[in-house]
């Protein structure tokens, strides 16, 4: 989700699916940060690592050689997938119509795009539920994101579509890429398989935590900061 920070969502009256399901049914991390603004350095911090000197949403699609949490899957056989709402073709690399692809990150690294990977496995999302792979990485359009739309028009959103995902037996994180210019504090939560329900952890967390806690759960080595993080327990 987008833009968003941890005050303006949690306890929030516009966010009834968030606050009043989905949260209670899992483990809040009430000490989560993004790491950058704008958006686009934040999404290379939680796949890669780091933000691989990108300081704005301009820095070009296919540009970074860099490692990242996608290929690692690709490299152990485990299958992944991105969604993107409102794609308009796999992996695409410009802005059209409420779809953006700074908020799409397979579509950033050279490797998955010059072999192929990305055309193959970063497609448009579906509005029944999708095939679930081992790593299931959904990014909302810009309406839906709560980017240029209402906290509202995003959670009820996620009130449509998370459900399936739960029913499938899938561990589910939402989060935030960045909170507001004065609070990067941003609402991280997971609900799933083994996870308690209405936990609380105060631990300090960021997007590098979030990626090694990834990486733990699917036993690949840490890729950059998230090596030196705290790891999201998942």
């Amino acid at each position: 989700m987008e833009n968003h920070s941890y005050g303006q969502i949690v306890g929030s009256a516009q966010a009834p699916y968030l606050n009043g399901t989905f949260i209670p049914a899992g483990e809040l991390f009430t000490n989560s940060w993004a790491v950058s603004h704008p958006s686009l350095p934040n999404y290379l911090a939680m796949t890669a690592g780091s933000r691989l000197g990108c300081g704005t949403d301009s820095c070009p699609p296919g540009s970074f050689r860099s490692d990242n949490l996608f290929a690692q899957l690709d490299r152990v056989g485990l299958g992944w997938r991105a969604w993107e709402e409102s794609m308009p073709s796999n992996c695409h690399a410009s802005d059209a119509g409420s779809y953006v692809v700074r908020h799409n990150p397979p579509a950033y690294f050279a490797r998955l795009v010059s072999r192929g990977v990305c055309r193959q496995w970063d497609v448009p999302y579906s509005h029944t539920l999708p095939p679930l792979k081992p790593f299931t990485f959904i990014t909302p359009n810009i309406c839906h994101d709560m980017h240029s739309c209402s906290i509202g028009a995003g959670d009820a959103w996620l009130a449509g579509h998370v459900p399936g995902l739960r029913a499938a037996g899938a561990v589910v994180i939402i989060t935030f890429d960045e909170g507001t210019s004065a609070d990067n504090q941003v609402m991280t939560a997971v609900v799933g398989p083994g996870v308690g329900a209405a936990t609380r952890d105060h631990h300090r967390y960021t997007h590098y935590s979030l990626l090694g806690g990834l990486e733990a759960y699917f036993g690949l080595p840490a890729l950059g900061t998230a090596a030196k993080a705290t790891p999201l327990p998942i």
